[in-house]
């Protein structure tokens, strides 16, 4: 149940460090194909003009995270040094070190925008657009490269000054030759598969069924080999397994014939071999026959024609913060979901485990708000609801795009009635079982069903109803959303008891003190054993 509480508003003013976003030093401009010299420091250098102008000695971030990094969150860098940078077409990028540093200790990073922010619990401002990193720590020679699809990138050279508690301010001098190559990155034949997984699941691509001998490999957006395959099995097609996943984010399938060669770019040779080519890729079955198989044809010729790219998302999984409905149903028993008789206009998806978005309604039966029948019902699992205010948008991956309405409604299911108030721009989601999915379903045939909930703001009182088939007694338990998220998978009990002994439904109670401030308060009905 959630409810809005007038109260004395205390406010808080906190004194936090100056924020500022990084400032391009230098721009080189388009970047030609062949070498570039790069050099500079990181300390203040004024260029008296006219113009002026100033370079270094700034410190606008301390640490670098984003897709890829990985970086020890105790470590901080000092003065930084921005070279922006255009790439007109994709390219594949190596930065060498031909001798030692002059000076410091410079560390380089590739951002793909300059905005910081303060954090909070870090208590460090944090640049967190970064997508490479390489320290060039080893001995002259060093190197390292990358692939970049077109557009404008910032190369940061932060001078690293020490972990936390152990701070030396020391500003860093360096010179790097930068190589530019094509990348053979052939975006007029990509085949986008769109969706197919959240992060962490296991995922497995293969080209049975192709008519030739295939070489299949796996790379992230930017051009990095993440994992290939030849021959798979006793067979001439290919196949790679991913046990533990992907991060979210964009990646790339390329299928090419026998005795190409995959690196940065990622296709550098060809080996001739073209036929029907197959990728099977990661589906499940809420999507029917046919899901999780694409067919196309190569040819002999050019890259263009000799391999194909096929595109692929992979989200960030399900919400982290949802109401457990528990068990509402058996598989292929007929099931609604609704907001009828709801204050605000609202939307209603259903997604499956997986994360593909397969159900949703706006205005049903004539009014604004929002009805989900399924005839067939659905397959044992996990699924999620989500309630949203109009207008809004339901993507695959879990993405919802909640609109401006707000206010209070209920979602009915199967096993009850769940009260909630619903704030503008923000979903609330919701987590049912469907069969017995491998946890215990919930399936307990004693389950009390609550009917009916509603809030009285000026008595601060709640009136329940509930119909089990429990004789009773029965107690009413309460709880915040951070006593629902910590609840003990063992008794599964909120630990606010709000009443004790009841024999009879429904009843009326006041809010416990404990919970009078709480912006959500959770509530159940429960069956005292004897």
């Amino acid at each position: 149940m959630k409810r809005t509480l007038q109260g004395l508003l205390i406010t808080f003013v906190a004194t936090l460090p100056a924020v500022a976003d990084y400032e391009v030093d230098i721009d080189l401009g388009t970047l030609p194909e062949g070498n570039t010299e790069i050099s500079g420091t990181t300390a203040l250098v004024v260029d008296p003009g006219p113009p002026e102008v100033i370079t270094g000695g700034r410190n606008n971030a301390d640490l670098v995270t984003g897709e890829g990094m990985d970086l020890n969150t105790t470590g901080n860098w000092g003065n930084e040094y921005v070279i922006q940078f255009t790439l007109a077409e994709p390219a594949n990028l190596t930065f060498s070190k031909d001798s030692e540093f002059a000076a410091g200790d410079p560390d380089f990073f590739l951002v793909a925008g300059l905005s910081t922010e303060f954090d909070v619990d870090l208590g460090k401002n944090v640049a967190q657009e970064g997508i490479w990193y390489h320290f060039f720590d080893s001995p002259a020679p060093d190197q390292g490269s990358m692939a970049l699809r077109s557009g404008t990138y910032y190369l940061v050279v932060e001078s690293f000054v020490g972990f936390d508690g152990a701070v030396n301010q020391v500003d860093a001098t360096f010179s790097l030759n930068l190589n530019v190559l094509p990348a053979d990155w052939p975006d007029e034949v990509t085949i986008d598969l769109g969706f197919i997984g959240s992060e962490g699941n296991p995922l497995t691509f293969d080209t049975f069924g192709s008519s030739f001998d295939t070489q299949l490999a796996i790379f992230s957006f930017d051009g990095n080999l993440i994992q290939e395959n030849d021959n798979a099995g006793e067979g001439l097609q290919s196949q790679v397994s991913i046990p533990e996943g992907l991060d979210a984010g964009t990646y790339i399938a390329v299928v090419a014939g026998a005795g190409a060669t995959f690196d940065l770019g990622p296709i550098t040779t060809l080996g001739g071999a073209v036929g029907d080519v197959v990728l099977n890729y990661p589906s499940n079955p809420n999507l029917g026959p046919g899901a999780g198989t694409s067919t196309t044809r190569t040819s002999v010729g050019t890259e263009a024609s000799e391999t194909v790219w096929f595109e692929f998302t992979i989200s960030l999984g399900p919400p982290l913060e949802f109401v457990d409905l528990g068990k509402i149903a058996d598989p292929g028993v007929p099931l609604q979901l609704h907001t009828l008789e709801s204050l605000v206009d609202t939307q209603l998806a259903i997604y499956d485990e997986f994360g593909y978005f397969l159900y949703y309604n706006d205005d049903a039966n004539g009014t604004l708000q929002s009805l989900i029948d399924i005839p067939e019902g659905l397959t044992e699992g996990m699924w999620f609801a989500v309630v949203a205010g109009y207008p809004s948008t339901f993507l695959d991956g879990f993405e919802v795009g909640a609109g401006i309405a707000g206010g209070s409604y209920s979602l009915t299911h199967p096993n009850g009635i769940v009260p909630m108030v619903l704030e503008p721009t923000q979903p609330d989601w919701y987590r049912f079982e469907v069969g017995d999915p491998g946890n215990g379903g919930g399936n307990d045939p004693s389950r009390i069903q609550i009917t009916s909930l509603t809030f009285n703001p000026a008595t601060n009182e709640f009136t329940v109803a509930w119909d089990g088939a429990l004789p009773g007694p029965f107690s009413i338990q309460m709880g915040s959303a951070r006593d629902l998220a910590a609840i003990d998978p063992q008794d599964n009990v909120l630990p606010v008891t709000a009443a004790v002994g009841l024999v009879a439904s429904p009843v009326t109670l006041r809010v416990p003190e404990s919970l009078e401030l709480e912006p959500k308060v959770f509530l159940q009905v429960v069956g005292i054993a004897p």
